[in-house]
Parts: structure tokens; C-alpha cells; sequence
């Protein structure tokens, strides 16, 4: 689910690519206009990194928040698969479960995280609802 990567990613890296200022100045042959602007990509990159980062702590307030609406198994599932990469099968050693239990439990959760963060659609909801 990209919700829970981009949550892990975010948790692992406090700078946002794409969006570091310009060290060397950009030069242009055209006349500049009386705009009245400064140009400031130091400033305009500052910005958008202290938007960025209030949007990233966010998202990963809203998914902790999410996560703990889970079941308390569903929840460490989610937790070792997503945030420490554990596989099935480590996953079940650590947790004393078997694969089919992991499999549903994850599925069962995913399942919730998705209406949790509003990717289905009414009628899949209700599917869903049937299946929990």
C-alpha cells in the first residue's frame, strides 16, 4: 500500500528530493520585466521544504493514527512487514503464527487501511464490510 511505503519513506529520510535550492545562479539572455519579483530560490525552496515537511508529518500522523484503530495482531503484521521489510515467514517466526493466519491478518488490515484512507469506492466498501 503506497500509504504505509510513503509513511516508512518519510519516517527514514527528512529531505524531500527534487527540492534543494540552486547553488549556482541561472543566467538568461532575455531582458527582465519590471515584475517587481525577487527571485529567491533559496527562499522559494525553504518554503516549499517547510510545507513538505508539515505535509510528510501529516501523513504520518494520519497513518500511525490508522494503524492504531487495527487489531493489535493486525497491527504488528503491518508494522514488521511495512516498516521493518520482515517477510511472511520471519514475520510468523517472530509473531508464533502460521502463514495462513499472517496472510488473512494482513489482508484484513489492508483491507481496512484502504477504506481508512478513502481508496474505495461505495460499492467496494460495502463488499468489504461484509468480508470484515
Amino acid at each position: 500500500m503506497q500509504a504505509l511505503k510513503l509513511c516508512r519513506l518519510y519516517e527514514r529520510a527528512g529531505v524531500h528530493p527534487g527540492h534543494e535550492p540552486r547553488i549556482t545562479p541561472a543566467y538568461s539572455l532575455a531582458p527582465s520585466g519590471e515584475t517587481n519579483v525577487v527571485q529567491d530560490s533559496t527562499g522559494d525552496t525553504a518554503q516549499r521544504n517547510t510545507d513538505g515537511e508539515r505535509e510528510r508529518r501529516e501523513h504520518v500522523e494520519r497513518v500511525h493514527r490508522a494503524l492504531e484503530a487495527l487489531k493489535p495482531m493486525e497491527r504488528r503484521i503491518i508494522e514488521c512487514a511495512y516498516f521493518r521489510d520482515m517477510t511472511t515467514i520471519e514475520i510468523c517466526e517472530e509473531l508464533a503464527i502460521c502463514e495462513r493466519t499472517a496472510h488473512r491478518s494482513k489482508a484484513a488490515a489492508l483491507l481496512k487501511l484502504a477504506i481508512v484512507f478513502g481508496l474505495l469506492t461505495p460499492e467496494e466498501e460495502r463488499e468489504a464490510a461484509g468480508m470484515l
